[in-house]
This record gives structure tokens, sequence and C-alpha cells, in this order.
């Protein structure tokens, strides 16, 4: 019994932590997508690289503020000390200090305003960063769902051939047993049907391969039960967007992560600037503080010069030592009053003109406006990049709609010419090396009109995705 609740509790444990891995019914493109994104480790690093940028942020805000300290420095003195006085006497003694200081930046060239501007544009492009990393892995999520469908649809033509392969094979083993063909054809309907077991072998091989690499991108461990849902895909769904390839890049440009973020990072390049050339400006800095103090010097007993006999007895002879000496003053008899009497405020200005600063300002300034161009470039490149991205898969779009059309052609001649055959075939009008070949051109030919017919899915898919709809099936 303790046994089958332990069962039980870990079986319920395992449910509740992999809820998207425990599932018998099949995966659907969404689900597919959320499971990757929710597990990408590369995705997770970016994110936490922008929540590092979201601190920076807030730290320049921060610096906004005034700071504020306190200070308390105890020490101990050998040897001699001054006195209150501004005699020394030999003698240890204890000290404490304590001061609130805070001081606060009037003025600074803008420097912090600036700072916070650019440690804006930083996370924002950081944000965007992560939403690029979340559009590349649903793309390849949606090419391995794809190319998962097109598997199945591969190993459902071997199994259909297969099928009639055996059928065929019966009614000529009976045709050849009446005398009606000779035993040739048998043998020929064997041969093939014996590549056709070989064929259904390799469709189930990569229809594995495609279930592996889905998962792989998901970041999930292998399952041996792990489908996916198979969307009926009509003609309707596939049709070539009247929509051109420079009117596909502009509104692409509006909303792509990439290109936000290229813009963004210029911007902060820009701001960097500003930080840089702040450096030649005058600062201005308020500051105030209360301090106190004190010392066991001001109650402990010690020694001082003075007159301790005369010499021979003479008065004008005095003979000068060292005499005892003890404080009295009970506003002196511990620290703490020390502390109270020691107390003062004091508050000031501190301007500082840059004269010369080993050409610090000068330099950084250089390296800022460097770094702008360079970010400049790198925004125009991914602009370009992503001209030329569009344009190829534009014009791959076309392509695919024309090798689906010419494939749907093929096929529907191709069933004629397999059904006259096959009629000539059951009356003995042919052969079986000629109706065979045309049952291995009606193969191809159903092999080919899935492949074009998913790859045009995908380059229009693809293109959807450029147009700013959603990833759907």
């Amino acid at each position: 019994m303790n046994r089958f609740k332990i069962y039980l509790i870990i079986a319920v444990v395992t449910t509740i932590a992999f809820p998207s891995i425990a599932q018998e019914k099949p995966w659907s493109l969404r689900q597919c997508i959320d499971t990757a994104i929710a597990r990408n480790i590369t995705l997770k690093q970016g994110q936490l690289t922008s929540n590092v940028n979201k601190v920076n942020l807030k730290q320049a805000k921060d610096n906004l503020y005034p700071n504020l300290n306190i200070t308390d420095a105890p020490s101990l003195n050998f040897g001699k000390t001054e006195t209150t006085s501004g005699t020394y006497v030999a003698q240890n003694t204890t000290t404490n200090s304590f001061a609130l200081v805070s001081d606060f930046t009037l003025f600074d060239g803008f420097q912090y305003q600036y700072s916070v501007k650019q440690s804006s544009y930083v996370y924002q492009a950081g944000v965007q960063n992560v939403e690029k990393m979340k559009n590349d892995l649903t793309l390849n999520i949606l090419a391995g769902y794809l190319q998962l469908i097109a598997s199945y649809a591969q190993v459902d033509i071997a199994v259909s051939q297969l099928s009639s392969d055996s059928i065929l094979t019966d009614r000529m083993s009976k045709l050849v047993s009446a005398g009606i063909l000779p035993e040739l054809n048998l043998y020929q309907m064997q041969s093939q049907t014996a590549a056709d077991k070989f064929s259904k072998v390799n469709a189930e091989t990569q229809l594995t391969l495609a279930k592996v690499n889905l998962m792989q991108l998901m970041d999930v461990p292998v399952l041996a039960d792990f489908n996916v849902e198979r969307p009926e895909i009509t003609d309707n769904s596939l049709a070539v967007t009247l929509v051109t390839s420079t009117d596909i890049d502009k509104n692409a440009e509006g909303f792509l992560p990439e290109i936000k973020g290229a813009e963004l990072n210029f911007n902060a390049s820009e701001m960097a600037i500003n930080v840089a050339k702040s450096l030649y400006m005058p600062r201005l800095i308020l500051s105030g503080a209360v301090r106190t103090s004190g010392s066991t010097l001001g109650y402990q007993s010690y020694y001082q010069p003075g007159t301790i006999g005369y010499l021979q007895g003479n008065p004008a002879d005095p003979v000068i030592g060292l005499t005892g000496y003890s404080t009295t003053n009970n506003s002196y008899s511990n620290l703490w009053n020390q502390s109270s009497n020691y107390f003062n405020e004091a508050i000031g200005l501190t301007l500082s003109i840059p004269l010369f600063n080993s050409f610090q300002a000068r330099n950084s300034t250089a390296i800022a406006r460097i770094n702008s161009q360079s970010a400049k470039l790198n925004e125009e490149a991914v602009k370009l990049q992503l001209r030329q991205t569009i344009e190829l898969a534009y014009a791959q779009l076309l392509a695919a709609a024309a090798q689906y059309a010419a494939a749907k052609e093929a096929l529907a001649t191709e069933m004629l010419t397999y059904n006259n055959i096959e009629k000539k075939f059951e009356i003995g009008l042919t052969n079986a090396t000629d109706y065979l070949v045309e049952k291995s051109n009606l193969l191809k030919a159903n092999q080919t009109i899935i492949q074009t017919k998913y790859n045009y899915l995908f380059k229009s898919k693809l293109i959807d995705f450029y147009l700013g709809k959603p990833i759907t099936m």
C-alpha cells in the first residue's frame, strides 16, 4: 500500500512538473512553439541579459538621487597626544569620530540624464533581441512541423503502395496458375513489391528522424509516442500573395524586432556621445555633513610640565618637571557627553571645472562617435539583410507555386496514363513491365506532389510572417 502511494505521488508530480510533455494526444503547432519558447536555453540566456539591462536602467535612474553615508572611525592612539589646551602628553588614548555625510550633484553636464536615456535604449534593444530569438525559433519549429507532416504523408503513400502490390500480386498469381500470364510477370511483381517494402522502410526512417528533429528543436526528450496534428491542407490555403516583395519589406520593417533593435542600438550610441561630451562640462556638487567626536583624553589623568621644586631652595631657580593633572569638568566625563559637546553641521558647494584631464573627454567622445557610426552601419546591414531575405523568400514562393501547379498537372496526366494501362494489363493487352513502369511513375508523381505542396505551404507561411500574420495551421 505504501509503495502504491509513492508511485502515485511520483506520477502526479511528474505530470504537474512536465504538463507539456506528459500528453497522449497529438501536439498542435501552437503547443510545439510554446514548448520550444518555454524550454530553449539560448532564449533564457537572452532573457537574463535583458534583465541585467533592466537593472542597469534602474541604477542609471537611481544615480539621480543624492547619496547618504554614515562613517564611524574609532581609533587607539599610542605615544604623545595633543591635549585640548595645545600641549602634548605621553599617554595612550581612545578616540572616535562619527559623521553623517550626503552629496548631491546639481550639475554634471547632464551626464546622468544622458546615461538614463542610453540605458533605456540598451534595455529596449535587448527586449527586441529576445523577440527576434522567439521569431527565429518559431520559424524553425514551423519548418520542422511541416517536414514531419510531409513525412507522415510519404509513409501513407508507401503503405498504400504495398497494399496495392499485395492485391495485384494475388491476382497475378491466379492468372499465372491459370496459364493466362507467363510466370515472369509474377516474378516482376514480387520484385516490385520488395522494392516498395524498402521504400516504406525509408519513409518510416525519415518520419522517425523528422520526429527527433522537431523534439530536439523543442528541447524535449525524445518520446516514443510523439505525434503531431495533421491538419487538412487544401489548395484554398495555398495562394500566391498579390503584394510585391518591396511592399512586404516595407511592412516588415515596421514591426520586426531586429529592425527596432538595430534602431535602438543606434540611438543608444548617440546618447553615448552626449555622455562623453559631458566630460567637458563643469560639475557642481552640493554636500552636507553632521559630525561629532570624542576622546578619552577628556577625562583621563595625564602629566604636564610644571614646577616641581627650587634649586637650593631659591624661588628664583625653579626646577621644571612633569606634574600630575586630572580633568574635573563633568561634561567630559564620558564619550557620549563629548559627542554632544563637539556636535557640528556643515554645508557647502564644490565647483569643478575641467581644464585638462589627459584628453579623456576628447578621446572618449571620438570613440563614442566611431561606435555610433558602426551602429548606423549595423542598422543599415540589418535592413539590407531583411530586404534580401524577403526578396529570396518571395522568389522561392513564386517558384514553389509554379512547381506545385506543374506537379498537380503531372499527377493528373499520370493518373490517366496509369488507369489506361491498368485496364489493358487486366485483359492482357500489355505486359507487366510496362504496367510496373507506369505504376512506379505514379508513385513518383504522388511523392513529388507531397514535396512541392508542403514546400509551397512553408514558403507561403514565411511570407505571411513577414506580413505580420500569425503562424497558424
